[in-house]
């Protein structure tokens, strides 16, 4: 009798919780059509978010036909007609993409947005179970300010950052079509880190057929497969570089004037769909423009490019890289030479704009005809945060051939004239403590085709080791200011970190989906220990080293960075509340992180008195 009047107790105390329970209303509830099933709410990709500031932010998204959209945000949920609008258009002549900056943000604060479409709001959740989703502006001088302690109003820094994410086992070395170490970001760092850099490879080659429209559906084959990377970068800022298998090939000589027909000229029609697909998160400036494509008439002999619909009056010479004459894109193969090539094709120097339907180039043109022409444009970028400068480069779209039986000519360049005078300057000026330089391609670690059956000796001109001139001067020029610089560079599927001078670092992160490569790849260089690399002797401190005995397919290893900066202690105050205690010597801690489990691999912490000889 006992037993059952406890029982009944229990039953009675269910029954009595069920109806509380069954009334609890969260937003947003599907049954109230607060939101619509993704796949009915007009929304083919994204929302992704990128280029975060203290003050604003980039919303992407591509619709299922263009249209008006609407984000909406604020602070707090539930998400409703107070809230704040941003409105923004997609068009078909850019895909069917979209891109909305939300401007007059509080800094250092969450922001919950949606995205509203003919009225509606798409569930934005991969599961009914996830948290709605948000970002963190960045905070800015006065978010930590400590007249006493913390008088230049420093903040720490935390992101992430990896490279090489192919999503194709059968071709391109890839493991999981929905990359592990995007999850394990999601789930291990999101809270700490402000933002995060795919250094090159976002996408490898799929579905190219020798059209801009195979090159956009390559990007939303990722974006739509990749469920880890569409549902971490819905809630993290992202910032992107291209590397060789973004625009299909490794481009050598695209920037190089008055070399003749060749593969390099894929590369406008590759860096438009990145531009539409990726380059809007990134942060823009004076150099920065917009690929531009044409039908002109040149004459033999003559330097004038003349396009009755060109339209230049508004373009500028400083944002043009260089102008491509019988631009093409590849197919689902890449073929060495093209038959029946434009007899102009080839790479030509912009001297000056004429006027609006003119441009003087060099050289002269060798034949008259009309053809195809694209006009480059710079992506390299640079941007601020607290006491750190970061200066995105640009290794593959304004670089000259290679030279394989010498690599140290001097004719031979990875960054153009104008990048290189970008990046000197811009890193002797700064006032930053720290120095990051986001480098798709490596400075003294190798990319061999050792994986493939070739020389573990030659770099075959993917990374600086095939451009040592143009390297060492950079070197030596970087070397000269005191203070840490690190270099993050990706291409090779491989983690490192590699002491190059006192104050320089190269430190490579990934890869992030990409079967591993093995020693040889890197040149065989040590797993630890002094090495020589072309000639300059640097210190590897750490090196992933995976083994010459297996075929790189086998090799399923993949890492992530994450990267803080401990600028100041947050402590209590004598009263109450806090203070913020700024450090002496700030400290960078680099983290290479397991990208199936998120655990702690290796870590590496320099501090700006080590920069100084001291």
């Amino acid at each position: 009798m006992h037993h059952v009047f406890r029982g009944m107790i229990l039953l009675a105390a269910w029954s009595a919780a069920a109806p509380v329970f069954a009334q609890q209303v969260t937003w947003p509830d599907p049954v109230a059509n607060d939101v619509l099933p993704y796949a009915t709410g007009g929304l083919s990709h994204g929302p992704l978010i990128g280029g975060v500031t203290d003050r604003s932010i980039r919303v992407w998204v591509r619709t299922r036909k263009a249209t008006e959209f609407t984000v909406i945000y604020a602070p707090r949920l539930p998400l409703n007609a107070a809230s704040t609008k941003a409105t923004g258009v997609t068009r078909d002549a850019s895909d069917l993409t979209g891109v909305v900056e939300l401007k007059g943000l509080q800094p250092n604060t969450q922001y919950f947005y949606a995205i509203r479409i003919d009225g509606a709001l798409p569930d934005l959740r991969s599961a009914v179970s996830d948290p709605w989703p948000s970002f963190k502006t960045l905070p800015n001088s006065t978010s930590f300010a400590d007249r006493l302690n913390n008088p230049r109003g420093l903040f720490n820094v935390t992101f992430a950052i990896g490279h090489c994410a192919s999503q194709d086992p059968d071709r391109s070395g890839g493991m999981y079509t929905s990359t592990p170490a995007y999850d394990m970001i999601r789930s291990h760092h999101l809270d700490e880190a402000m933002f995060a850099v795919v250094n090159g490879d976002v996408i490898y080659e799929e579905l190219r057929d020798g059209t801009l429209g195979g090159v956009r559906n390559n990007y939303k084959l990722y974006f739509s497969r990749g469920r880890s990377f569409a549902n971490l970068f819905r809630r993290l800022p992202s910032l992107f570089t291209f590397d060789d298998h973004d625009v299909g090939w490794d481009i050598h000589g695209c920037g190089q004037i008055g070399l003749r027909d060749g593969r390099h000229l894929i590369r406008d029609v590759g860096l438009r769909a990145y531009e539409e697909y990726l380059a809007w998160a990134n942060f823009r400036g004076p150099q920065s423009g917009r690929i531009r494509f044409g039908q002109a008439r040149v004459t033999a002999g003559s330097r004038i490019l003349f396009d009755p619909q060109g339209d230049f009056s508004k373009l500028d010479p400083a944002t043009v890289s260089t102008i491509h004459l019988g631009n093409y894109t590849r197919g689902e193969k890449l073929v060495k030479r093209r038959p029946n090539a434009p007899r102009n094709s080839g790479v030509f120097g912009l001297t000056k704009v004429l006027d609006d339907t003119h441009l003087e180039l060099t050289p002269a043109a060798r034949a008259t005809e009309e053809l195809t022409y694209s006009i480059g444009t710079h992506h390299y970028y640079d941007w601020r945060i607290s006491n750190c400068h970061f200066f995105a480069l640009d290794t593959r779209g304004e670089r000259s051939s290679r030279n394989s039986r010498d690599r140290a000519d001097p004719k031979l360049f990875i960054l153009g004239p104008a990048q290189e005078k970008w990046l000197i300057e811009g890193v002797q000026n700064t006032d930053a403590d720290f120095i990051f330089l986001i480098s798709p391609d490596p400075w003294v670690i190798y990319h061999t085709a050792a994986h493939v059956g070739g020389d573990d000796q030659d770099d075959k001109g993917d990374g600086f080791p095939s451009f040592l001139h143009q390297r060492e001067r950079l070197i030596q020029s970087l070397d000269k200011v005191s203070k840490p610089i690190l270099i993050f560079t990706g291409d090779v599927h491989a983690a490192a970190s590699v002491r190059i001078t006192d104050n320089i670092w190269e430190m490579m992160c990934g890869p992030l989906g990409s079967t591993g490569h093995p020693l040889a790849t890197l040149g065989n260089p040590p797993r630890g220990g002094r090495w020589n690399s072309m000639g300059r002797d640097v210190t590897v401190r750490w090196l992933s080293g995976f083994p010459n005995n297996l075929p790189y397919q086998k090799i399923r290893n993949t890492y992530y960075g994450v990267v803080q900066v401990n600028n100041i202690l947050k402590v209590a105050a004598p009263d109450r509340g806090y203070q913020y205690c700024a450090y002496d010597q700030p400290q960078v801690v680099v983290r290479w992180h397991d990208g199936y489990t998120g655990r702690l691999v290796y870590a590496e912490s320099i501090t700006t008195l080590d920069a100084r000889n001291e």
